[in-house]
């Protein structure tokens, strides 16, 4: 029993654990945007979180704004409830910035974009290369 506590342990102190059970890396930072990036941009700094399709968890940290156009972000996901074919798991991507809409163009052609509504929420949307379905998702920031 004490080896299954410590093997836990030494789990969390490799990942940070973030609610609804998405998995970050320790070396997760948010950054406070530079005083020139326009405020409306600034807004999309920090952790966000939600689901997509209501199912499936997902965070989104922007970790960084280097200019009014460009960020690094880092997305993260829990694995859906039904079994799928993929796993949890995170990945960091440099992301666009085009007024009020946050683009992240993610592996093999996948891509969420995030825009920034009036009550402070992210409305998300993911769509697959060569799928006509699209998944959807309201975030919301978190306090770190």
């Amino acid at each position: 029993m004490k080896s299954l506590v410590f093997c836990v342990a030494m789990v969390f102190a490799v990942f940070g654990v973030h609610a609804q059970g998405v998995v970050l890396p320790s070396d997760t930072a948010v950054h406070e945007p530079a005083e020139v990036i326009p405020a409306a941009v600034k807004a999309f700094s920090g952790r966000w979180e939600g689901k997509w399709d209501e199912r499936m968890p997902h965070v989104l940290v922007v970790e960084e704004i280097k200019s009014a156009t460009e960020a690094t972000v880092l997305y993260a996901w829990q694995a859906p409830p039904a079994a799928n074919a993929w796993n949890a798991g995170w990945a960091r991507f440099t992301a666009t910035i085009d007024g009020n809409i946050l683009r992240v163009p993610l592996s093999e052609g996948k891509k969420a974009w995030y825009e920034l509504q009036a009550d402070g929420s992210l409305k998300a949307s993911y769509t697959r290369p060569n799928s006509s379905s699209q998944s959807n998702a309201v975030l919301r920031k978190v306090q770190p």
